[in-house]
Order: structure tokens, then C-alpha cells, then sequence
């Protein structure tokens, strides 16, 4: 095999990861690619392609509409599909996720194609897949087992995608799913990016890259926290949509704190590694803002101790009265 797929591993609905996305995808297309493979249903992406040759966006407002509240609905993934159509017009995206809004956006799918093609067969397929995730969900099977089946179907999708075409990919999926060392989706042993690897065998070349390796700050500025100023590093606003406190949160990295905040007590509150758009190193310390309508509400304060479960490493909140 020559093809070359390039996988990056990233956190959903951050702001700084969608721009570094939105310029590694364009440099690889500058230099020839156009097939870019994505965390997103079948029926999804197929309608993305529609949506990038016509000439308006009211297919991308559709998909929009059927989406709000989920993890890849945020202001910054569709300002990164935005930016593909205006400076990457020949994108072709796949789609190689289950069947995720099956009952919406899967139907609509279904309903705009001839019930004797491949694609209403495929599409057909893959909303079997998200039919079968939910409900096993909603039964309580287990998170484990529940996962596993995806990232298996997420593999075979994927491997479907990917002989289907004669020329390199990207590929842009949750961190979970191109890693299993150290960041994990449940425990699962292997995920999607083992089992493609396991299928092509040692002449595959995949290339993966975990995002928050290298990305850069958005900007840095001063905060003022116990009557003492720190620079602060800023790596942008990441979406919540199952937070019913706040829509995004707001992350800087407090730089050359030392031991400021070791004294402090901690609180019963954490935030794991896989939801941080930038690295974690033990003692770290961060600055969480909380945002609504665009406005601070709130802000709390994280220290990395150490310690780890298998999402990662743990930040805990610091009680700073």
C-alpha cells in the first residue's frame, strides 16, 4: 500500500483546535489532497458535499438545526466547514463515525436518494449502526462493550472509505479514537486507529498526531489571582453543550506558578485531561473560566496533582477562600 493517511486526535468544539485544523487541512490541500476523512455519519458528510457545491448554506443550516446540543455543533466546527468551502473548494469529505442522528438527519438522507443505490445502502448500514448504539445506551448493556462496538464500526467504516479512494487522506477524529496509550475511551484495549492498523498490516502508513502536541497558545495576557499577577497562556474557548451552567469555557494555563498553589485545599471537582485542548503536566495549574451569552460567569481554578484514570491526566479544583 503507497496511500498515506494522516490522522489527528483531537478535542471536540474547541476553538483553537478547529484553527489549527482549518491550516493543517489547508496546507495538505495545497499540496494536493482532497480527501478529508472526519468523526461525522456517512449521510452527514454526503450532505456536507452537496452543501459544498451549491450556493448557499442552507444545507449546512439544516444540518445545524438537526444537531443543536451536540458535541460537534459548536460556533468553531462550523466556522472550520466554512472555511473548507471558501479555501478548499474540491474537499471531499467522508464521513466513517455510526449513524448519529439516525432519525433525523439519517432519514432525511434515506429520503433524497434512490432506494437502489449504493449510497441508500450504505447510509442504510450506518444508521443500523447509531440505531444499534442508542438503544443499547438506553438499555444500560454497558459503557464498555458499547464503545468497543462503535470504535469496531467506526474501523470498518473507515477501512470502506479508504480503499475507495486512490490517493492519501486526513483524517480529523476525537483523541480517543487515534490514541488508546494514556487516553482512553472507556478502557477500551483497541480502538478504531488499532484496528485499522491491525487490517492494513506493517505496510500501512499511518501517521497520527495527537493536536494538543502542537498547538500553540492563542495569545497570552495577565491575570491578577491572590493579589499577585501571572502571565497567563490562553488556548481558547471549548463548547459545553452538557453543561446546563455554561455554553463554553474558557482555559488559560497559568505560566511560572510554583508552589502558589499547592497550600490550597481541594474541592471534589475535576476536569479530565481528554476534555483540554493543550497538553497536561503535573502541576500545572488553570485558570476555567465559565461563559454564557458570551459573558464571564464564572471562574475556577485546576491543578494537575498527578493523577490519572483512564481519560488521562486529572485536574481538581482548587478552594482558594
Amino acid at each position: 500500500m503507497t496511500k498515506k493517511a494522516y490522522l489527528y486526535g483531537e478535542i471536540h468544539g474547541s476553538e483553537i483546535t478547529n484553527k489549527k485544523e482549518s491550516e493543517i487541512w489547508q496546507d495538505f490541500y495545497n499540496s494536493g489532497f482532497r480527501h478529508l476523512f472526519m468523526e461525522l455519519p456517512y449521510f452527514y458528510a454526503q450532505f456536507l458535499n452537496l452543501w459544498m457545491k451549491s450556493g448557499d448554506d442552507s444545507i449546512l443550516d439544516e444540518l445545524w438545526k438537526n444537531g443543536e446540543g451536540t458535541a460537534g455543533n459548536s460556533v468553531f466546527d462550523r466556522e472550520f466547514l466554512l472555511n473548507i468551502k471558501k479555501f478548499c473548494p474540491e474537499t471531499v469529505i467522508h464521513g466513517t463515525d455510526i449513524g448519529h442522528a439516525y432519525d433525523t438527519t439519517g432519514k432525511r438522507y434515506l429520503e433524497s436518494v434512490s432506494p437502489d443505490s449504493e449510497e441508500y445502502r450504505i447510509a442504510e448500514k450506518n444508521i443500523e449502526q447509531g440505531r444499534k448504539y442508542y438503544e443499547a445506551w438506553q438499555e444500560n448493556v454497558g459503557g464498555d462493550y458499547i464503545e468497543a462496538d462503535r470504535e469496531n464500526c467506526m474501523a470498518k467504516n473507515f477501512i470502506r472509505e479508504f480503499d475507495s479512494v486512490d490517493a492519501g487522506i486526513v483524517g480529523f477524529y476525537g483523541e480517543a479514537h487515534v490514541f488508546s496509550a494514556g487516553i482512553g475511551n472507556f478502557g477500551i484495549r483497541e480502538n478504531m486507529c488499532d484496528k485499522i492498523r491491525k487490517h492494513y498490516g506493517e505496510n500501512a502508513f499511518f501517521a497520527a498526531e495527537l493536536m494538543k502536541n502542537i498547538i500553540e497558545p492563542l495569545y497570552k495576557t495577565e491575570i491578577t489571582l491572590c493579589e499577585k499577577n501571572y502571565i497567563a497562556s490562553c488556548f481558547g474557548d471549548v463548547y459545553t453543550p452538557f453543561d446546563d451552567e455554561c455554553e463554553y469555557i474558557r482555559i488559560f494555563r497559568i505560566e511560572k506558578s510554583g508552589t502558589d498553589f499547592s497550600r490550597y485545599p481541594r474541592k471534589e471537582n475535576f476536569i479530565p485531561e481528554m476534555l483540554y485542548p493543550c497538553a497536561i503536566n503535573k502541576n500545572d495549574v488553570f485558570a476555567v473560566d465559565s461563559l454564557k451569552n458570551g459573558e464571564k460567569i464564572s471562574r475556577q481554578i485546576f491543578i494537575c496533582d498527578g493523577f490519572s484514570d483512564e481519560f488521562g491526566n486529572i485536574t481538581t479544583e482548587i478552594c482558594m477562600e
